[in-house]
């Protein structure tokens, strides 16, 4: 036997000894700062990872990795435009709230452009520069995406124990059918339609076992991107206008709304809708075969005895293969201040700590899930297929300046079992005033841009 001796894959920047400290500010309402940065190593399996994760960036530019926890998102904006102002240094990156604050930063000069940074390739596979091209404007990326970001977005669990029971009556195993690109709306449906149990015959009541649960809020709009339906995009003119009911998306869009309400009103779901409280049947309960929830709360799950997986939001139809599953993104954001200290150091640390994120990744999953991923290879597949297909909204993230959230949260007052709302008429009724928003916010951000 001979041995062959494999070269270490380095970052595509020259290793260095700048001796300096990167402070990141991490808004914690979007972002775990234990997801992100750590102070030391805690034994856990993620901690572990991201620990290791600091401590190779240190060793490669010479840069130690500090993280600030920015707490309230209503007012968090005002601090870091002091810095900005009084170019205190004080903050090198800040992992932003989704939508608090964003549009300010844009319109007002406060961001730096990404793809000016020196050191960053924003086409290594680290980056998702498909993610930050939605939210380019006039050719600008002000707002990134990494490796670094660890998504914080929407997935269906599902209890592994209650499915075996109904394994005859689906047509393949659940896992395949992600793998195979058949998990269509329709097949959750059609899945959730198989359970409901009435043990107290009281009819539908909060102790029965439901096909699906969950909360009607800001688990709803991902529905419409993980069937391939944006909110607002660009037209053949280049202009961005709303989107939803245009002559593309209008029949999809009834349709989705359509499947939807019709699931809320039947006796096999139990949703919540805009609560901010844990859900009246959780996973954790035992009592519903599946359950619509955020990706941080997946690992609370260990604390319950329930044998649970994971699946990705599904897909419209098995047509939008060549898309494939898509995931509106609740995290922020990369966002690079306009005066840092170093800009160059600046840069070299977001590549290099994007570059070193495979581990974390990997972590992720095992913490998540509780398991090494040999151990847990479908769900830790589903978590990577939403991992890579974390995608975002312009009318989420610069909502601030475009009306509030009416058109972000639309899906979910539409599709609630009492809803009085049209989805036609209620789009036409903030087509017009939203759209003028739009124009004036890219005059804006083109200005700043001068």
């Amino acid at each position: 036997t001979t041995e062959t001796e494999t070269a270490e894959i380095l970052p595509d920047v020259p290793a260095n000894d700048y001796g300096e400290d990167f402070f990141l500010w991490i808004m914690t309402a979007t972002n775990k700062v234990e997801y992100h940065w750590v102070e030391e190593s805690n034994n856990d399996v993620l901690s572990d990872a991201i620990y290791a994760r600091q401590q190779k960036v240190r060793d490669y530019l010479g840069v130690e990795i500090s993280g600030k926890p920015v707490s309230n998102h209503q007012t968090y904006a005002e601090p870091f435009k002091t810095a900005i102002k009084n170019k205190d240094g004080s903050v090198d990156t800040l992992l932003c709230h989704v939508f608090a604050g964003v549009a300010g930063f844009v319109t007002e000069n406060y961001l730096t452009d990404l793809a000016t940074l020196p050191g960053i390739n924003l086409d290594a596979d680290y980056w998702n520069i498909e993610f930050m091209d939605d939210l380019c404007i006039a050719d600008k990326y002000y707002l990134g995406r990494s490796d670094l970001n660890i998504p914080f977005t929407h997935v269906i669990t599902f209890n592994k124990e209650l499915m075996e029971q109904y394994e005859d009556a689906i047509p393949k195993n659940v896992y395949d059918m992600v793998r195979d690109y058949e998990w269509t709306i329709d097949q959750m449906i059609n899945l959730a339609n198989l359970v409901y149990i009435d043990k107290t015959a009281d009819g539908k009541t909060d102790d029965d076992t439901f096909g699906i649960s969950g909360r009607q809020w800001n688990e709803s709009p991902g529905f419409l991107h993980a069937c391939n339906i944006q909110m607002i995009e660009t037209d053949e003119t280049g202009t961005y206008k709303v989107s939803l009911m245009n002559e593309l998306n209008a029949a999809k869009t009834t349709q989705l709304v359509d499947k939807l309400l019709a699931l809320s009103k039947s006796n096999c779901a139990w949703f919540d809708y805009q609560t901010t409280s844990i859900d009246t049947v959780p996973m954790s309960s035992g009592r519903t075969l599946m359950h619509i929830g955020d990706t941080y709360r997946i690992e609370s799950l260990l604390d319950y005895d329930i044998s649970f997986g994971v699946l990705p939001y599904p897909m419209w139809d098995t047509a939008q293969k060549d898309v494939g599953y898509r995931h509106l993104q609740w995290g922020g954001y990369i966002c690079v201040p306009s005066f840092v200290n170093d800009s160059q150091m600046v840069g070299e640390t977001l590549e290099v700590i994007s570059f070193y994120s495979d581990d974390v990744e990997t972590a992720y999953y095992e913490k998540l899930l509780g398991k090494q991923v040999s151990d847990a290879p479908d769900d830790s597949q589903m978590l990577a297929i939403v991992w890579d297909t974390v995608c975002t909204e312009f009318a989420q993230t610069y909502c601030d300046t475009l009306g509030g959230t009416s058109l972000l949260y639309l899906m979910a007052r539409v599709t609630y079992a009492d809803t009085t709302l049209n989805i036609a008429s209620t789009v036409q009724g903030i087509e017009r005033t939203t759209n003028s928003a739009i124009s004036k916010f890219i005059k804006k951000v083109e200005k700043a841009g001068n």
